[in-house]
Order: C-alpha cells, then structure tokens, then sequence
C-alpha cells in the first residue's frame, strides 16, 4: 500500500473511532442525566441533584475512550460498521492483545501510528488487520439486532428516544385531561363562518386593511409568486458558482465554490419566520417584510437545489465541448443547461407551493398576507373565523399543488 493510500486508510479508521468513541460518551452523558432526573425528582427533598466530583469528568472520558477500544477489539463497532471496515484476525486471543497494544502504541502521542506509516504497531504486532469491506448485499437471515454494531445503534435509539421525552416534557395525561376543550374548538372551526369571505371585516378596516378573506388570499399567493420569480431569478445564475463540476478546475474556482455553497448553507439554515422578524423591523411591518424573507429563504434554497441538479449531469456532454475547446460559458450553454433546465423549473413550481405556506406563517411576526387575517381571530378566538380562514388557505394549497404537480410531470 502506498504512502498516500495508507494515510487515507488510516484516516478513515481514525474518523470510525471517534464515532464509537462519541458513542459511548453519548450513552454516558445520557446514562448520566436519567440518573439525575430521577433522583431529582425522587429525593430532590433530601439529597438534591447528583454531581460528579472534579475528577470524575476525565474518569469518564477515559472510560468511555476504554469502551471504545474494546468493543472494536472484540467485534465489529458501529464506527467500523458506519465506515465500511472491519477487523480482522485468527483469534479472540489476538484481539484481546491487540486492545492491550493500542494503550502502547497511540497513547503515548500516537507514536506506534506515525512510525507505523499507514499500519500502526497494535495492528502489526497483535498480527491483525483493519480493511475496507466490500459492498456486497446482507445475506438472507442475517438479524442486525445480534450484531455489536445493530446493539449498539438499538441502544443508542432507545437511549434517545427516552432523553428526548424526557427533555421535551410530553405528558399524555394531559393530552387526555384537556381533549375534551380541544374537540369544542375543533367543533366551532367545522362550522366556520364565511362572513367575511368578500367582503372585508370592519375591524380590519379599522386598521387600514379593507381587506376581505378572499382578498388577502389573493395577497397571499402574489406575495408568493413575487418571490419565488425573485429568488429563481438570483439563485440560477448562483448555482453554477456552487457546483464542483463548474468550478473545481483552480483555487479560485475552489474559493468561489465554498463562499456560493457557504452563503446557501448559512442563509438557508436560518429559518424564513427569522427573516421576516429582520425585515419587518427594516421596512416595517407588512407584505413587503414578508416578500423579501421569502426571497431571501428562496435564493438559498432553490440554489442549492439548483446546484446539486449541476453537479449530477452527465459528464459526456461537458467533456465534449471542453475537447472542442469551448470555454466555461459554452459549457454552461450547450452542455448543462439542456440537463438540467427542466429540473430547474420543477423545482421552481415546488418552492412556489412551499412559499405559499410559508407565507401564511410569517404573518405571526408581521409579514402580512392571510396569515395576519388568521391570527388576529386566533388571538380573539373566535374559532368559527380561524375555520373559514383555515379551510380558505387548505384550498388554495390544494389546488395549487394539484396544478403544480401536473406541471411538473409535464415539464420533466
């Protein structure tokens, strides 16, 4: 194995070991605050919460650091598993020696790994070997849950699953003790009042929004479509900045490529309720807060929708206009576009579904549209209103993915 490769191997050993290593310190931390929770909540009058002493916390580190090696000495980790490797050996005996060689051989600074120039010395001296295993299907029979790694994930489910409700606090007794209030206010939003479904309510006028039901409906879905023609229009021309297979020929194509995929992760993750909360406090409260969070939200999404469809054309077009030595543009023009603009408007009609509900929730932190209509009833609750504005929104959601669906088995 060359130099290359065997850093590369190693690597991704390393990064399979500090998988079962954060594993194991997860299941720790978890065992951890079940024990305080309740002991907390059962002798907190006598004993208080539980704490571990000054040394305890590097105590659990190396103990979960112990954990880790053994359970890959003795079997197939879920590192191992997650990675595609596996160890091999003759015996149980080689195994338990090759768990007692690795305090030797990488805790002393990693010594027997950088000396060992891709095979470190646990490995060679216990006559074991670390190997990628080859994809092949799971043989018929073969139950996860008898496995190391499949315990381990079970575990690690169960363990989850338990933290979590526990953190969120879910109460089904409570569930049950308030349904029957619950079911009165789904009765009164089945009978919903369409009073002011063309015609506009006289507290809204009052508030200088003549507007009807129908009305800001309409509002709605425009403020929707401005949207998403803005963002489309910014985010199509980005994605080839975003795509490897555009950009990945210099540094500076590189730099470009990580700043464009940068912006569409960090803009993208920020929620389009938080960019409406920006926006309304910019320009004021309304639909123009909510139009431009919409945009914003749009560019980063659908460019990195758009980009991923670059990176996924078929690679003979693109070489066969670099052989005729056209240059980047013409790349562009003769050999993705032709690929990927169908996919592009697909999309396009998807993200118009998509902003048409979202429009309807910025409305909570002054990005107007119906939305505003539905929570001032809500915060009066007048039930029968929310119903009609309710089923109003169901129905032009509805709709419009019906006809956006077809075009996009049209357009594809």
């Amino acid at each position: 194995m060359g130099t290359r490769g065997g850093w590369a191997a190693l690597r991704r050993r390393s990064l399979s070991f500090f998988l079962d290593w954060l594993a194991w310190g997860y299941i720790a931390y978890t065992v951890m605050y079940l024990l305080n929770h309740y002991w907390y909540t059962v002798y907190v009058d006598w004993y208080g919460t539980l704490k571990l002493p000054s040394w305890g916390w590097p105590l659990v580190v190396l103990g979960t650091l112990e954990l880790a090696v053994w359970s890959r000495a003795l079997g197939r980790s879920l590192g191992l598993r997650a990675f595609g490797l596996e160890v091999t050996c003759p015996s149980l005996g080689r195994r338990i020696l090759r768990a007692f060689l690795w305090h030797v051989s990488v805790l002393p600074l990693g010594i027997g790994v950088w000396l060992g120039r891709g095979e470190p010395w646990h490995d060679r001296l216990a006559g074991t070997r670390v190997r990628a295993v080859p994809k092949e299907p799971e043989r018929p029979g073969r139950r996860a849950l008898a496995t190391q790694w499949g315990a381990m994930a079970a575990v690690l489910l169960v363990l989850t699953l338990w933290l979590g409700w526990l953190i969120i606090g879910i109460n089904l007794q409570v569930l049950g003790r308030r349904a029957p209030w619950a079911a009165g206010i789904w009765r009164q939003m089945l009978r919903p009042d369409f009073r002011y479904f063309l015609e506009s309510d006289p507290a809204f006028a009052l508030r200088n929004l003549p507007f009807s039901i129908l009305d800001l409906m309409v509002v709605t879905i425009f403020m929707a479509f401005l949207a998403t023609v803005l963002g489309a229009a910014v985010a199509f021309p980005l994605s080839f900045f975003g795509a490897r297979n555009i950009m990945g020929f210099s540094p500076v194509g590189w730099a470009v490529y990580g700043l464009t995929r940068g912006f569409f992760n960090v803009f993208r993750s920020i929620e389009t309720i938080l960019w409406a909360v920006v926006f309304a406090v910019w320009v004021g409260f309304g639909t123009f807060a909510g139009v431009l969070a919409l945009t914003i939200h749009t560019i980063a999404a659908l460019g990195k929708l758009y980009s991923e469809q670059v990176e996924g054309v078929s690679p003979g077009p693109l070489e066969a206009v670099w052989a005729a030595g056209g240059s980047r543009w013409q790349v562009v023009r003769y050999a993705v576009l032709p690929q990927v603009v169908p996919s592009f408007w697909a999309f396009t009609l998807y993200r118009w579904d998509i902003n048409v509900r979202m429009a309807t929730v910025i409305a909570l932190v002054g990005g107007g549209g119906i939305g505003d209509m539905l929570f001032y009833y809500k915060n009066l609750s007048d039930w029968p209103k929310v119903g009609a504005v309710v089923m109003v929104i169901v129905a032009v959601v509805w709709t419009m993915d019906y006809l956006s669906g077809r075009l996009r088995e049209r357009i594809t």
